[in-house]
This record gives C-alpha cells, sequence and structure tokens, in this order.
C-alpha cells in the first residue's frame, strides 16, 4: 500500500510542479509542494482551480479577502485596484476582475502600470474579448517589445489571430521568433500557417521546434513537452 501511495504522491507533486511553472504562477508554490508532498499540491490546485470558489460561503470570504487586500494601502486607490484584480485574474474569476480593472483604467488611464495592463488584457482574453485585449497588449509591446521575455508580443500575435487577422499576427509571431526560442510562439505560428493555407511552412516551423527542444535543457524540454507532442501530432497527419 505504501508503495502505491508513494507513486500518487510522485506523480501528483510532478503534475503540481509542471503545472505552476506552465502557468508562471509564484515559485513559492513550488517549495510547498515539494516541503508538504501531498497537502501543498491538493492546495496548489485548489487556490489556482478556484475550487472552493464554487461555493457560496468561499465565494463571500474571497471577496472579503479581496477587500482586505485592497484596505491595505486605501479601499478604491490604484494599487488596490491593481492588487484586486490580480487576485481575482488568479482565481480565475474572469468577469469581477475585468470590472476592478476598468475602474483602474477609467482612473489612471495612460499612466496603468505594465503589469496590470498585462492581467488586463489576460481577463479580456479569457472572456473572449479579443480586440479590447489587443489594445492593451498593443500599449505594452509599443513600449516594451519584450515584456516578460516575450509573452506580451505572443499574447497579442494570438489575439490577431483568434481576430482572423492573419497578416498582422504571422508577421508578430515572426518578430517574436527572430530574437527568442519560444515553442509556443513556434507552435502558434505553424498553426497559423496552416490556417492561412501555408502547409509546408507550417511543417517546417513543427521540425524546427522539435530541433529547437531537441537541443535545449532539460527543464525546458519538460516544461514544453505538450508543445513538442501536438508538433508530432501535426507532422504525423500531415504525412498521411
Amino acid at each position: 500500500m505504501s508503495r502505491y501511495l508513494w507513486i500518487i504522491e510522485f506523480i501528483l507533486v510532478l503534475w503540481a510542479i509542471s503545472d505552476c511553472l506552465e502557468r508562471r504562477e509564484s515559485r513559492f508554490w513550488i517549495l510547498v509542494v515539494i516541503v508538504f508532498p501531498i497537502a501543498g499540491a491538493l492546495l496548489y490546485f485548489t487556490y489556482t482551480r478556484n475550487w472552493l470558489g464554487r461555493f457560496p460561503w468561499a465565494m463571500v470570504m474571497g471577496h472579503s479577502r479581496a477587500g482586505d487586500a485592497g484596505d491595505v494601502v486605501g479601499e478604491g486607490t490604484p494599487a488596490a485596484l491593481q492588487r484586486m484584480g490580480d487576485a481575482l485574474v488568479r482565481r480565475q474569476r474572469y468577469p469581477e476582475a475585468v470590472a476592478v480593472f476598468e475602474r483602474l483604467l477609467e482612473s489612471e488611464g495612460p499612466s496603468v502600470p505594465p503589469e496590470a495592463r498585462f492581467d488586463i488584457a489576460m481577463a479580456y482574453k479569457a472572456l473572449g474579448r479579443f480586440r479590447d485585449a489587443r489594445d492593451q497588449l498593443s500599449l505594452i509591446v509599443g513600449r516594451d517589445p519584450g515584456f516578460r521575455a516575450g509573452q506580451a508580443l505572443l499574447e497579442l500575435a494570438d489575439c490577431h489571430d483568434q481576430m482572423q487577422e492573419k497578416e498582422q499576427a504571422l508577421g508578430l509571431f515572426e518578430q517574436l521568433l527572430r530574437v527568442t526560442r519560444f515553442p509556443e510562439a513556434r507552435y502558434k505560428y505553424g498553426m497559423a500557417l496552416d490556417r492561412a493555407g501555408q502547409n509546408g511552412k507550417a511543417a517546417e516551423q513543427m521540425r524546427h521546434l522539435l530541433e529547437e527542444l531537441e537541443s535545449a535543457p532539460e527543464f525546458h524540454r519538460r516544461n514544453n513537452r505538450r508543445f513538442a507532442k501536438l508538433a508530432k501530432e501535426y507532422l504525423r497527419n500531415s504525412e498521411r
């Protein structure tokens, strides 16, 4: 029995750590999961998936915590709104997050910090409001194309792709891949090429993705194995 428990614990810990790295959650969670394997992993998934938020009493408590976080720096201030919106995004409560962030946009306008603007864009994307997300991401990329190691540029390209603006999306993917090896960007660029009818170029991007991961450090391959799997599936299907 102890052997099976150890196997379950190992899988749960590995899953939680991989998920944390992929979702770019705080690295503090990795420490929690390592120190308290089963309890830490369950706590991580409960927090990031907002499992407790499905129950009415937990939603009330969640609102209270968000309000308390804002009160630390003064309710309704820009800093309070930013912290509250960020907390709601982490709990995947996107409609509420958008309502908070739009108050921040209304009060601060161009002076909204890039980190907050990125969170606003992600909340818009989660709700399918790609045009609004694009506008926020364009402001970030216009000032700092390398924001979050190119993550803002990737999300901007994805917004254009979702809106069927193929030329803009392809141009942004190409711009990003000229300066960084980004497996997610490489895969999405390949899929955008495929939807544009450029199947040969799409397959070439998938092969590039696999070649780049093959020569990458182990942790990088592990964190991006999902895109390696998708690229292999695409190549198999294209050869049929």
